[in-house]
């Protein structure tokens, strides 16, 4: 070896600097915990009827517990067997998580979501699960995220880079389908958001014809006035020629953006047309679930809003990979779901635009119940906490009376 490069080797370890003692994560538990609405509601192509969160708790050597979610459709289709499965995903991936120094996130994060396509170390493969494999890593890797930011006194935006902003903006997520619905209720729904100081609302459509949708989206939009922004969220219900027409017919509703207008399987492909056909911006993103997905969005120019839930596609080591991203393509980013965690990565991140919130709580009563001390949202914003961590503890009675403990 060099003489130099030796010596400067020897500079740089000799440096005394204070060590972080080991941290070794003891135990992973897990609730699967399933609320119900009063009310069912509809978006164009589900009925929901009942909320779910996957909640993670890992236990360490140190006494510190972290906590870490993954949010629901993924994880409760199928009932008792939806359950199951999860349980039984978590029990199989807990040796490559217990016995780790949670500051290793991401070499944790590369050795579960290998086992979406090969084995790692004598674990079995689990490339026909893949999709709720990922949710779990999702809820694992936020609740390593909370473990570093407590063991280092810090909140979780400041090991994402620091807060950027004091305080996030907030969008609210409603008008869904109803049964009965009348013209007074959505008047009425809208008054609620205003009166809580929102000044950007989503609306569901996709569920009528283009026709009757743009209609509703009218009413609302004369309800809240022109000062307000209002969203129109599809839910992957139209095909191409529908979401042009139905886009043309609810632009003079002066729309912020149309989320997920089409399905899944064709959904790169239409988005591209769509957005030679129509003056609306287009955000999605949120049910792609790697950061491989969300990097053909990018970089591909399919969206103007990129979207991410950060809760089911992989945590926030996920949302750290494609927030660079968005920063090198200059796409804003934005939160699905989960405000409580999304309220960290938003901040930290230069493209970091704004939260997804419910202001019901007959919409997600896990949102209202689960946490002490839960962050609120005040005329609009949320407030960056500055306790270690995410800033959360979960309230054992919400854990008893909505909660499973799969292991």
């Amino acid at each position: 070896m060099h003489t130099l490069k030796r010596d400067h080797q020897r500079a740089c370890y000799s440096i005394s600097s204070p060590r972080r003692r080991e941290m070794k994560i003891t135990a992973l538990a897990t609730y699967f915990l399933s609320a119900p609405l009063p009310q069912p509601v509809r978006t164009s192509t589900s009925t929901i009827s009942r909320v779910s969160e996957l909640v993670v708790r890992l236990t360490t050597d140190a006494g510190l517990v972290g906590i870490g979610e993954a949010h629901g459709p993924f994880l409760s289709q199928g009932g008792p067997e939806g359950m199951r499965a999860v349980g039984q995903i978590l029990e199989r991936i807990t040796p490559l998580v217990v016995g780790q120094d949670p500051f290793g996130v991401e070499r944790i994060w590369q050795d579960l979501f290998a086992l979406t396509y090969t084995s790692v170390r004598g674990i079995p493969t689990l490339a026909q699960q893949r999709r709720q494999l990922v949710t779990a890593i999702s809820a694992i890797d936020i609740a390593l995220w909370d473990l570093m930011g407590k063991a280092m006194g810090r909140p979780v935006v400041a090991l994402l880079g620091g807060a950027l902003r004091s305080r996030v903006p907030a969008y609210v997520t409603g008008f869904y389908y109803r049964d009965g619905e009348r013209p007074d209720d959505l008047r009425r729904e809208a008054a609620l958001y205003l009166e809580q100081g929102y000044r950007t609302i989503k609306v569901k459509v996709a569920g009528l014809a283009p026709e009757a949708d743009a209609e509703r989206v009218g009413l609302i939009r004369k309800a809240v006035g022109d000062d307000v922004a209002i969203m129109i969220d599809a839910n992957q219900g139209w095909d191409l020629p529908t979401a042009v027409r139905a886009t043309r017919l609810c632009e003079s509703h002066n729309i912020f953006w149309l989320e997920d207008p089409m399905p899944w399987y064709d959904e790169r492909h239409a988005l591209r047309r769509l957005k030679d056909e129509v003056d609306v911006p287009i955000a999605a993103g949120e049910t792609e679930y790697t950061p491989f997905g969300l990097r053909t969005m990018v970089a591909e120019g399919l969206v103007d809003y990129l979207i991410i839930d950060s809760t089911w596609a992989g945590g926030l080591t996920t949302w750290r990979k494609a927030a660079v991203m968005t920063e090198l393509y200059q796409v804003p980013l934005a939160a699905h779901h989960d405000p409580q965690i999304h309220v960290h990565a938003v901040a930290a991140s230069p493209t970091g635009f704004i939260l997804e919130s419910f202001a019901d709580p007959t919409r997600d009563p896990l949102w209202f119940e689960l946490f002490h001390e839960r962050p609120k949202i005040v005329d609009g914003f949320m407030t960056v906490p500055e306790t270690p961590g995410l800033g959360l503890e979960l309230r054992k009675d919400t854990l008893e009376k909505y909660g499973v403990k799969l292991g």
